[in-house]
């Protein structure tokens, strides 16, 4: 990795560069950002270590002529001046971190790998792109073009697969199967395997408008119920009447220890227990698209974590593919084969081998696709993972936001909030349980202060339905006076958050509010922010709330 480090102190410049070298990075020197821009014309790099206070200017404002040069180079500030005005203007002009002297090299390295990884997968995303804008009207690479996209493509996409074992094989060159593995801001792990109908292009078309709608909506937090009532009303509008996509969708809450199931139109669920029994959980609810978003029930299940080693699903095209003697390989023999287990080889590979026998090479009259979800082995790996963080024992953040008019309806606040926890490194359960709270109180001051929303209306799916309806005509015209302000406390020392909203509406009693619980529609409640804070305040009319959260040991 090329890096160029911008820095007027040589004894620290020399700091970083010999730390660097021994990890086999080629650096340079630039003292000021007259030698920096010489540099950076000359050659290309990989990463930009810059300082603030520089002989002939401040580095802050040589980030845009570092953005400007033409690809994709990540930047980190490097600073002794500890001034959040500072901080927030480097992240505008287009800083992609930043860390105040004196610093810790080795957090300097694993802040660097993950930022530069970042940019790798999306430099890769856009030769993709680019590649395949260069193919689509190339019949004769049509093969190629299926494969690089319906079989990798969504795999490159997934950002936790540790735990998540998959195998999809397609029937013709286009596949309509994909799988989505990505880990929301509240640390929940979300995967999902969707099978459109049929296969081929047409089936590969229909999964298209699918994939970018559910990782946007992971990312935003959302839960498990309302990405696939959102999902189903795209493709209800998106698909013809004769096109539809069944869904499996797994959200696993380490935080409660337990699993949201979805099952719309899929074979059954299997959960293998510790004492080798195995549970099937059934389609509940149709296949996403079919259905008006009025009459559509998730139907989310419940499960503990506790009993269950791994949880195994599928598309129809395993049990449902004949041999030569036109018998199919049929739920009977899935079972046997789970039953037989003996943990020897993961169970994915387990699974393929007994069907490459049964099917003796032949073509596959469908998309195949598994997913063993090994569910053990990824709660203790959480925990673990939790107890190895490393605590900040010192200083003390304090951020106050508000926003008015239109501008409440478009800012993403629990992002913004999660980007300062983030930045501080605050430990993964804390930072967890704080956006959920940051989600909800949010939630309800734009919906039921600002937006004037009745949340009774989320009692059952038509009202939902039109809950949905009215605030999203609500949100195009939120009055000028319109004003929601936030107040953001963390005392690393004693790992406590406190957290302060106040939002223009004329006040609700939160305490009267009808708890939704995780079975429903909107998959959180006012009882669940009381069972995540120590302490939780309403004052007089009701538009103003108060809590605090504390890591729990």
């Amino acid at each position: 990795m090329r890096i160029l480090i911008i820095e007027d102190d040589a004894l620290f410049g020399e700091i970083l560069q010999t730390f660097l070298d021994e990890k086999g990075c080629n650096t340079l020197i630039a003292e000021s950002i007259a030698s920096a821009k010489v540099h950076l014309k000359a050659s290309v790099f990989d990463f930009v270590l810059l300082d603030n206070h520089l002989p002939d200017g401040d580095g802050i404002n040589f980030i845009p002529f570092i953005k400007d040069l033409g690809y994709l180079l990540p930047l980190m500030m490097i600073t002794g001046e500890d001034n959040q005005i500072v901080m927030s203007d480097a992240f505008d002009k287009g800083a992609d971190d930043f860390l105040i002297k004196p610093i810790s090299v080795d957090l300097l390295w694993k802040k660097i790998e993950r930022c530069r990884g970042l940019y790798d997968k999306e430099a890769n995303l856009e030769r993709q792109t680019k590649r395949l804008e260069k193919l689509v009207n190339q019949q004769e690479q049509e093969e190629q073009l299926a494969r690089y996209v319906y079989e990798h493509v969504a795999a490159t996409l997934a950002g936790e697969t540790e735990c998540v074992d998959t195998y999809i094989q397609s029937s013709s060159s286009f596949n309509g199967d994909v799988f989505i593995c990505e880990t929301a801001p509240n640390g929940n792990r979300f995967v999902i395997l969707a099978d459109a109908t049929g296969h081929g292009l047409a089936a590969a078309i229909s999964i298209l408008p699918l994939v970018a709608t559910i990782r946007a909506m992971i990312r935003k937090g959302l839960s498990l119920a309302h990405i696939v009532h959102e999902a189903n009303k795209k493709l209800h509008v998106e698909l013809p009447d004769d096109k539809f996509v069944a869904l499996i969708g797994v959200e696993v809450n380490f935080h409660h220890q337990s699993i949201h199931l979805f099952n719309g139109g899929m074979p059954d669920v299997l959960a293998i227990k510790s004492d080798k029994s195995i549970e099937s959980y059934v389609s509940t609810s149709m296949a996403l698209g079919i259905l008006d978003p009025e009459d559509f029930d998730p139907a989310i299940k419940t499960i503990d974590t506790g009993p269950i080693n791994n949880l195994f699903f599928f598309s129809d095209g395993l049990i449902e593919q004949p041999n030569l003697l036109g018998d199919p390989f049929g739920m009977d023999r899935l079972m046997t084969i789970l039953q037989n287990y003996d943990y020897k080889e993961p169970i994915k590979s387990r699974v393929v081998n007994e069907f490459t026998v049964f099917n003796e090479m032949q073509e596959l009259l469908d998309d195949l696709s598994m997913c063993d979800l090994q569910v053990r082995k990824l709660m203790d790996k959480h925990l673990y993972d939790e107890r190895k963080e490393n605590i900040i024992d010192h200083g003390r953040i304090v951020a106050n936001i508000e926003i008015e008019g239109g501008l409440v309806a478009n800012a993403d606040i629990v992002g913004c909030l999660d980007s300062v926890m983030r930045n501080v490194d605050m430990v993964g359960d804390l930072r967890q349980r704080a956006f959920t709270v940051f989600a909800e109180l949010i939630s309800n001051g734009l919906d039921h202060g600002i937006l004037d929303l009745d949340s009774n209306l989320k009692n059952d799916f038509a009202g939902f339905a039109e809950y949905l309806q009215l605030k999203e005509e609500r949100l195009e015209n939120v009055p000028e006076n319109a004003n929601l302000g936030m107040k953001f406390v963390f005392t690393p020392s004693t790992n406590e958050i406190e957290f302060e909203i106040t939002d223009s509406g004329k006040g609700y009693d939160m305490n009267k509010v009808d708890d939704i619980n995780d079975e429903k529609l909107s998959g959180r409640g006012i009882e669940l922010i009381n069972k995540l804070c120590t302490n939780v305040e309403v004052f007089a009319p009701g538009n103003k709330t108060k809590v605090n959260l504390k890591r729990d040991y």
